[in-house]
């Protein structure tokens, strides 16, 4: 009986061995798992889908701009049916443009960096030229109420006035050129000439404040 009684706790102790061995291997996978799932790098969110830029798809990217390390792009919905300008990752505008029946491409994005910067959009129209700007300073961006309209297709962001903040120069036919700061107010004209005698023309309009005059030419 003694003897009996010692094969068996033998027997049972070596199932306990045995039954903790297999624990611990369970254990040790168990944890080595959980080891590698949280040494597994986060994925990359996806990027955001297209429509969330684009209204009527398929739209495209038709002009892009850099002001120090904000990449500024302009959306184009199919057909023209709509357009955006993106700023970063995130800031997005709606242009008023394509409502007013301009169509815009490659060179409808001027952008000039000044502690006031700012983007002119500008689109063609059948009698002429119409642009909206946003502007920008420590990254935050806004949209303009002003729109500027040129009967002779020019529209540019020039300093006039210093450097602080650009103007919009824009060309009426007559010919003369006419000033307005960023929020619209109407900085005076040149007097009528020809186009080409524009000072700066063809490259960039760029009349001194002592060219502008008041009031504008019919």
């Amino acid at each position: 009986m003694g003897y009996g009684r010692s094969v068996t706790v033998t027997a049972l102790l070596s199932l306990l061995v045995a039954a903790g061995a297999v624990g611990t291997s369970a254990y040790l996978r168990m944890k080595s798992d959980e080891a590698a799932i949280a040494a597994t790098p986060t994925s990359t969110p996806p990027p955001a889908p297209s429509s969330e830029w684009c209204r009527h798809e398929p739209c495209s990217v038709v002009d892009t701009a850099t002001l120090g390390s904000t990449k500024i792009e302009l959306i184009v919905d199919s057909g023209g049916q709509g357009a955006r300008l993106k700023v970063g990752d995130d800031r997005v505008f709606e242009s008023r443009l394509p409502g007013r029946g301009a169509t815009l491409g490659p060179d409808s994005l001027d952008c000039v960096a000044s502690t006031l910067s700012a983007c002119l959009v500008k689109g063609d129209l059948d009698t002429g030229m119409v642009g909206e700007v946003v502007v920008g300073r420590s990254g935050k961006w806004n949209l303009m109420t002003p729109t500027y309209f040129s009967s002779a297709d020019y529209l540019k962001l020039t300093h006039i006035l210093g450097d602080l903040a650009p103007e919009v120069v824009t060309v009426q036919r007559g010919f003369f050129a006419q000033v307005f700061t960023l929020e619209g107010v109407d900085l005076g004209c040149t007097a009528n000439t020809r186009q080409d005698r524009l000072p700066g023309w063809p490259t960039e309009v760029k009349p001194s404040q002592a060219q502008l005059q008041r009031p504008c030419p019919n």
